[in-house]
């Protein structure tokens, strides 16, 4: 979703650019993308959507559809119920929605929570949604009242059938509970064998045969489980029994049995099978593992995750062992936190760094465990669970240094400005030059932004600044180097550099009438000391220049022969003359 996000046509969007967005709705896009639960943020009065990976794998055939549309728009069936939270939301309130059900197909449903996310001035801009899925819960719930309702029938009329089987005319009597398991509730007039099968799933029906085809062979027992399909259309599974008897000539006559509706404990054990495949999904899924510890807080039971994690044999595990596989740093601080819970009886949450014997480093974990009480408030045993987190810290330090890289380049971007505003006052220049030299910074940052870095090729920044000022400048300007790029800081002052040496081209120079033609090439040289430089050539032809009529000391001649050869280490070789002008700019680059 991060690449999606960022590669959208988010200008075609209510939103606009990404370059135009608060910085704090981009920080709350990295949250969203950074959380392992359903998050989403919901944007501006289009309610403009956009969300993370797992919020994009519930959406299923509405991802990927669903980034940068109204949710109106992309989810109209549920719309009309969500609506007035959404509305609350943006009127500033935070709202807890419970048993929320999302109609997707999956039956989903989810504690949702909403928060209003506001921009600089206070104004809320987006709703941020995290929901906690809660789909097993109440299908558990419903499950259970299923299971009491079947059990209150059971115990009603005993839920257990009882036949007899004629082996000869394979005809059958049975009791009127066997017929209701079947699903008639009269009784019917005649059942046999072939019947029964008739109700046997497809496929158990030639397992359930061939058992019952053995039993008759060893004139022995048929016990068999199987999905059957009831009269009124319904699955359900059976568990029956039968014996044989025989007379006094050893010939089978009769078979005699019960059966009995186990629904109710196959469906548990599959919801239980389904739980355990689902729980062990997420637990690989999120590098996680649980682990349990005696009332006094040693380990004393086993726990292949954390052995499989930590490289620790069972025997270096248990007691206090477990303190050895924590970074040595963080040992001393977890044991006695842990101790003080146990003391305490309290849970506790915390994050330290384990050793991972696969990769061979320490890894970020959290750890959260809880005490599992007796029903007189003692503390029975603790049940522990672990959860990799290495990648979310160090998303953390990576947002702590941008945001450090930000205020850094935003410090030298107002130092800049305010230079810009200081010498174009003190020289008596018009506020349209200053305009014009803030719109060069403003090309510069974006290229900037555009890279996604911190640097910028040196053709792109010429090329953008030739077609801001000339509109034939691309036919008559020959540009030609290797590509070479500039620092973040280098950018801002050699971008005002191309500018001044552009606007003057263009009032007086090679492109101001249709004969001028310039040539900007550059090259990769290197100095006495080996370093590498950068040398710019910037020639006009073609053109008669009166230089009597040029400023000579203006501040953007100042800025090409000065500043830059002050605030980059540069040599500058700068010459007017009646065929234009002449400039050679040799700087380090990295």
């Amino acid at each position: 979703m991060a690449l999606r996000i960022r590669d959208h046509a988010w200008v075609d969007t209510p939103l606009g650019p990404q370059e135009a967005w608060s910085e704090r709705l981009k920080v709350m896009v990295e949250q969203i993308l950074a959380s392992p639960l359903v998050s989403s943020l919901v944007c501006g009065s289009q309610r403009v959507l956009i969300y993370n990976d797992t919020a994009a794998r519930l959406y299923r055939d509405r991802h990927p559809g669903a980034l940068g549309c109204s949710v109106p728009s992309t989810f109209p069936e549920t719309w009309p119920i969500v609506a007035s939270i959404y509305e609350r939301v943006f009127s500033g309130e935070t709202v807890h929605v419970p048993d929320q059900l999302l109609d997707l197909g999956g039956g989903e449903a989810f504690d949702a929570y909403l928060t209003p996310v506001r921009d600089e001035a206070g104004a809320v801009i987006a709703a941020h949604m995290v929901g906690f899925e809660i789909s097993d819960r109440l299908r558990a719930q419903a499950a259970l009242d299923v299971s009491e309702e079947r059990l209150a029938r059971a115990l009603d009329g005993g839920n257990v059938g009882a036949w007899e089987l004629d082996l000869d005319t394979l005809e059958a009597w049975r009791s009127s509970q066997h017929d209701r398991i079947f699903g008639y509730e009269m009784p019917l007039s005649k059942w046999t064998y072939d019947l029964f099968l008739a109700h046997v799933a497809q496929e158990d029906r030639s397992r359930v045969d061939a058992l019952f085809q053995d039993a008759l062979a060893a004139d022995g027992v048929w016990s068999f489980e199987c999905q059957i399909r009831r009269a009124d259309g319904e699955l359900a599974w059976i568990g029956a029994q039968g014996r044989i008897d025989a007379d006094a000539g050893r010939r089978s006559r009769r078979m005699k049995g019960t059966i009995r509706d186990i629904t109710e404990r196959k469906l548990g054990d599959i919801a239980l099978r389904e739980s355990e495949e689902r729980f062990r999904g997420l637990v690989e899924g999120f590098g996680q593992f649980s682990w349990e510890a005696g009332a006094d807080g040693t380990i004393v039971n086993d726990s292949p995750g954390w052995r499989a994690f930590t490289g620790q044999r069972l025997d270096e595990w248990q007691g206090d062992g477990w303190a050895d596989a924590i970074h040595p740093d963080d040992r001393e601080d977890i044991k006695g936190r842990w101790h003080a819970a146990v003391a305490a009886g309290c849970a506790i949450d915390a994050e330290y760094r384990l050793w991972n014997a696969a990769s061979e480093a320490w890894r970020w974990s959290n750890v959260r465990v809880v005490p599992i009480t007796r029903p007189d408030g003692t503390v029975r045993k603790w049940a522990g669970v672990n959860i990799d987190v290495t990648d979310r810290r160090t998303l953390q330090v990576r947002l702590e240094i941008l945001f450090n890289e930000l205020q850094h380049r935003a410090r030298n971007l107002l130092g800049v400005v305010a230079s810009i505003a200081n010498r174009t006052v003190r020289q008596g220049g018009s506020v349209e030059a200053f305009e014009e030299r803030l719109q060069a910074l403003s090309r510069a940052q974006g290229l900037l932004s555009q890279g996604g870095s911190d640097k910028v090729e040196i053709g792109m920044l010429v090329r953008a600044e030739l077609a801001a000022h000339a509109e034939s400048g691309s036919s008559r300007a020959t540009l030609s180097g290797p590509e070479v790029y500039l620092t973040a800081r280098q950018v801002q002052n050699f971008a005002l550099a191309v500018h001044e040496l552009t606007t003057n081209a263009v009032k007086y120079g090679a492109l101001k009438g249709d004969g001028g033609r310039l040539s900007v090439t550059w090259e990769v040289a290197f100095d006495r000391r080996q370093r590498r430089q950068l040398a710019l050539t910037w020639i006009e032809s073609g053109v008669a220049v009166r230089p009597a009529e040029v400023p000579h000391r203006g501040y953007g001649t100042e800025l090409i022969q000065e500043a830059l050869a002050y605030a980059l280490q540069a040599k500058i070789d700068y010459v007017l003359d009646e065929d234009g002008v002449r400039c050679r700019i040799e700087m380090p680059v990295p």
